[in-house]
């Protein structure tokens, strides 16, 4: 059940909630923000309208800063920006189409899920009179922000009802049981091997002398300067190889008996391994009533994501969205090659040996 939920982990983190609304009032729109705009050349303007609400382009930057940052890119290209400036507002839009529905939806938010979620933001301060004063400095009084996270309390309730009593049967389990045996489920032939990969042939030499001569695997790659050692199993384990992969460079490996020492075998001239099997592996399927638990879990959580994808998505689309600024999130095309260029002189070549 553990390599499971290994394997699958990678799955479960693209479950992204789309939408983050601020809880000291930096929601976005005209009129929301008690900081200082960013103000370009020209002065601040409204960029569009999202359910009759102007959008200010000092509040479109700061969201798209805040995007980037949530998504941790570290290489943003001209090209990505309009792109950037799309995913920001529709964003803000959802956001906002979510409010607007929360406030009608009639679900109310306790007084103590309110005390609950203001400790659990106080708590990221230091002491609770450096946390009231971070709300003087911003100018937010204690009233407007227990009303901000009373609305997002409610907006998340609409969330959670959004995905509330779906279930996972177990045919469905099972069907994607099936579906995933060979990827998730299924261990092919195989060894556990300790390597050493090493810079020249004089410290790979080293390393296998140090093992034949009976040394621990560990002292062994040791006994060379850590330098020389590009990768080992020396803090991994003895690290699992198909049957399949002993080809090429490798397929010395192939030929080794268990707790034999093989090399130094090159990779290039000046690269080379050693390695030693430690112990077969044989082919195996993990039971379905092994990891049945597991299997029902992820498929109930993958039909949750697609609740929430498609609830997002919905208020999206009843979102009232009016452009003033096209240009902002206009994709430029790819340029095309002129024809008048001369074609490569390896093009003819290059053809040639597609169409072969």
């Amino acid at each position: 059940m553990r390599t499971l939920r290994s394997q699958v982990r990678w799955i479960m983190i693209t479950i992204v909630v789309l939408f983050v609304i601020s809880i000291f009032g930096m929601y976005g729109f005209e009129g929301a923000r008690r900081g200082r705009p960013d103000r370009g050349e020209g002065g601040d303007y409204v960029v569009a309208e999202i359910d009759g609400k102007a959008l200010m382009r000092s509040s479109l930057d700061q969201s798209v800063r805040n995007l980037v940052s949530r998504m941790d890119v570290r290489d943003v290209k001209p090209e990505d920006i309009p792109r950037l400036y799309q995913a920001a507002l529709d964003s803000l839009a959802t956001n906002q189409r979510l409010a607007i529905e929360a406030e009608s939806s009639g679900l109310k938010a306790t007084d103590e899920e309110i005390e609950a979620a203001v400790r659990e933001v106080s708590d990221q301060f230091p002491t609770k009179e450096a946390f009231m004063q971070y709300l003087d400095q911003s100018g937010i009084k204690m009233a407007e922000f227990r009303s901000n996270l009373a609305d997002q309390i409610v907006q998340g309730k609409m969330v959670e009802r959004a995905s509330a009593g779906i279930e996972a049967t177990d045919e469905e389990a099972l069907d994607f049981y099936d579906k995933m045996k060979t990827l998730f489920f299924h261990t092919p032939a195989g060894f556990k091997v300790d390597f050493a990969r090493v810079k020249g042939e004089e410290a790979a030499g080293r390393i296998a002398e140090a093992a034949r001569a009976g040394g621990e695997w560990k002292a062994a790659v040791e006994s060379v300067s850590s330098a020389d050692v590009q990768s080992s199993s020396t803090e991994t384990g003895p690290v699992f190889m198909t049957e399949s992969s002993f080809k090429d460079q490798y397929a010395p490996i192939a030929l080794l008996d268990i707790g034999v020492v093989g090399g130094p075998f090159p990779l290039t001239s000046d690269d080379f391994f050693v390695a030693v099997k430690r112990e077969k592996v044989e082919e195996s399927t993990v039971s379905f009533d092994e990891v049945s638990a597991d299997v029902k879990h992820f498929v109930l959580e993958d039909k949750r994501r697609a609740a929430l994808d498609a609830f997002f998505k919905d208020l999206r689309a009843r979102a009232s969205v009016v452009v003033h600024d096209a240009e902002l999130f206009h994709v430029p095309e790819a340029p095309v090659a002129s024809s008048d260029e001369p074609e490569s002189q390896d093009a003819p070549a290059e053809a040639e040996g597609e169409a072969k």
